[in-house]
């Protein structure tokens, strides 16, 4: 940070037409900023402060500082800066502020899941009731394909039934054939007995 504030200083005096100016430098920090850039960055100005105003520090933060923050109870009491704990309330506010947000993500990733699923039911659904449908309509024209042929049926058996009885009643009887009887021996006899006339 002390580098970056050198080179920055560096930078503007040699960029200068008028001669070096010599820049000041001041860092600000709030303790409970949500953001890096709020709990510490450079101010430079022309003009140096008499009394350094309110949140701003002349000394700069150590070099290996990731984060650093001013903590008034530093020092003995005189305040020093210190790498950030995540115990400042502005940054407390951003971390819930970003799980929120991220929450917020999650929660829309898991309507729009709902969603696709709830649109597959609903189609399954269809296809259940369709199925259904059709299964119904299957059975009903079954029904009435087995109620014709069972009428068929019982219609050609009412026909045969008639036909048959037409044929016994148009048949002809037939008489049995009746046995003569056989001439009578006695006769027979008889007749060959018979004296022969004087006709003859």
């Amino acid at each position: 940070m002390a580098d970056e504030t050198q080179n920055a200083v560096a930078g503007v005096e040699t960029a200068t037409q008028e001669g070096p100016t010599k820049l000041y430098v001041y860092y600000y920090s709030n303790p409970d900023g949500a953001t890096k850039d709020e709990r510490c960055h450079a101010i430079f100005t022309e003009v140096p402060f008499n009394v350094v105003p309110w949140r701003m520090h002349k000394e700069a933060p150590a070099e290996g500082m990731v984060d650093p923050v001013w903590d008034d109870k530093l020092n003995s009491g005189l305040g020093a800066w210190k790498e950030n704990s995540g115990t400042a309330q502005g940054q407390i506010l951003a971390d819930a502020q970003a799980k929120i947000k991220e929450l917020d993500q999650k929660s829309a990733e898991l309507d729009q899941a709902n969603n696709k699923v709830d649109q597959a039911a609903k189609a399954m659904q269809q296809v259940q009731l369709q199925n259904t449908q059709q299964n119904a309509a299957m059975m009903k024209s079954f029904t009435v394909q087995t109620q014709n042929t069972n009428k068929l049926l019982a219609s050609m058996q009412q026909t045969l039934a008639l036909v048959a009885k037409s044929n016994q009643a148009n048949a002809t009887p037939v008489a049995p054939a009746q046995s003569q009887p056989a001439a009578s021996t006695t006769d027979a006899s008889a007749s060959q007995n018979k004296p022969v006339s004087d006709n003859q």
